[in-house]
């Protein structure tokens, strides 16, 4: 713990020994001055709002993890993350959050919502911060603020703090099949139940389930699978996506193919002589930090041993924020984009994300 934290622990007890000691100054029945006080029945605890009559328990990295309580605090690491839980209706619940730097801009739908809320870091979770909020829930995952030897859930839980994994960094801890445009949907319905809001939520995910459906119909008998190259950053060695990042859920639904699908990680570095060698046909970038989209698209074509790559011959590029390349809201929306790009001839509809409207300023 801080000393920080520490010191404010310190003052809460020291206020609770003062209590203990007045109580025990006083002789049983009477009052501050002597006299004899009229005797009088311990007030029955009020009832906690927030304590479920049955715990929860969920799923989390393969690991059962239980939720006693409904949370009335809420933080949440980085911008993707972020936007899911103001997706969900819960901005009245937000007590703080970190993970987003002015690079990482959140959907301007929903920045009227995240003005309410104090940010406490741009970078990094901090433990402290999140203490001193009095926070009792925290949603991120593995390096989306969760680093082993910083704030992790087990760290949190010692502070009787709960918590919540995203499930596409899970394969940083566990083995994981595939990723799917489903986890996050999947993610989004196990918040609604922590925060008990299933029935006001359910109306939000079935319509990017529908459009999930919707994009899956207008693919069916698709066998073309253009080569798809990520840009993340990087200029000796690029940061791209490999078999369980979300783009490659993106990339899968539009009917298209990751040229680094064979690299078992999210967000893996990978090669520019693979590049080379696999020659994808179109070229994602991903348009946060500096260089800005153009910029990366100026890097790579101006980069000699690229030239030949047929998504720069053909200027065949991309561009997808941040917060569409991770897992959230945007997803669907951003695959279905990509599919009416790799597919002229088909019929893609490209529905818009389905943002709840702004929610109103608190007192």
């Amino acid at each position: 713990m801080t000393p920080r934290a520490f010191r404010y622990f310190q003052h809460a007890l020291a206020a609770a020994a003062a209590v203990a000691l007045l109580g025990c100054d006083q002789p049983a029945g009477q009052g501050a001055t002597g006299g004899t006080a009229p005797a009088t029945v311990a007030a029955a605890p009020a009832a906690d709002p927030g304590l479920r009559a049955t715990p929860l328990v969920i799923d989390v990295c393969g690991q059962p993890q239980r939720y006693d309580r409904v949370p009335q605090r809420a933080i949440t690491h980085d911008v993707n993350i972020t936007e899911m839980f103001l997706f969900l209706g819960l901005g009245p619940r937000l007590v703080g959050y970190s993970g987003i730097p002015s690079r990482k801009e959140i959907s301007p739908e929903l920045m009227a919502q995240l003005a309410q809320v104090p940010k406490q870091s741009s970078q990094d979770m901090n433990l402290e911060n999140m203490l001193e909020a009095r926070a009792d829930f925290v949603f991120g995952g593995w390096s989306y603020g969760f680093r082993p030897g910083g704030v992790t859930p087990e760290l949190l839980a010692k502070h009787g703090v709960a918590s919540y994994v995203l499930s596409e960094s899970c394969i940083h801890v566990q083995k994981r099949e595939r990723v799917a445009l489903g986890d996050t949907l999947a993610d989004l319905r196990n918040v609604a139940r922590i925060f008990d809001i299933e029935p006001q939520a359910q109306g939000q995910i079935d319509k990017l389930q529908a459009s999930i459906d919707q994009l899956a119909a207008q693919m069916q008998g698709n066998r073309q699978q253009p080569r798809v190259f990520v840009f993340d950053s990087g200029e000796k060695i690029p940061t791209t996506v490999g078999g369980f990042g979300m783009p490659q859920a993106m990339i899968d639904a539009a009917g298209g193919s990751n040229i680094f699908a064979d690299i078992a990680s999210n967000w893996p570095k990978g090669n520019w002589e693979d590049v080379i060698t696999r020659d994808p046909e179109w070229i994602i970038i991903i348009d946060y930090g500096q260089p800005n989209a153009q910029g990366k698209i100026d890097f790579l074509r101006a980069k000699p041993e690229l030239a030949g790559v047929s998504a720069i011959r053909e200027q065949r590029f991309f561009v997808i924020s941040y917060a569409e390349a991770t897992p959230g809201p945007r997803n669907v929306h951003v695959a279905q984009r990509l599919a009416a790009a790799l597919h002229p001839d088909r019929q893609i509809t490209v529905d818009p994300v389905p943002w709840l409207p702004a929610a109103e300023p608190k007192p």
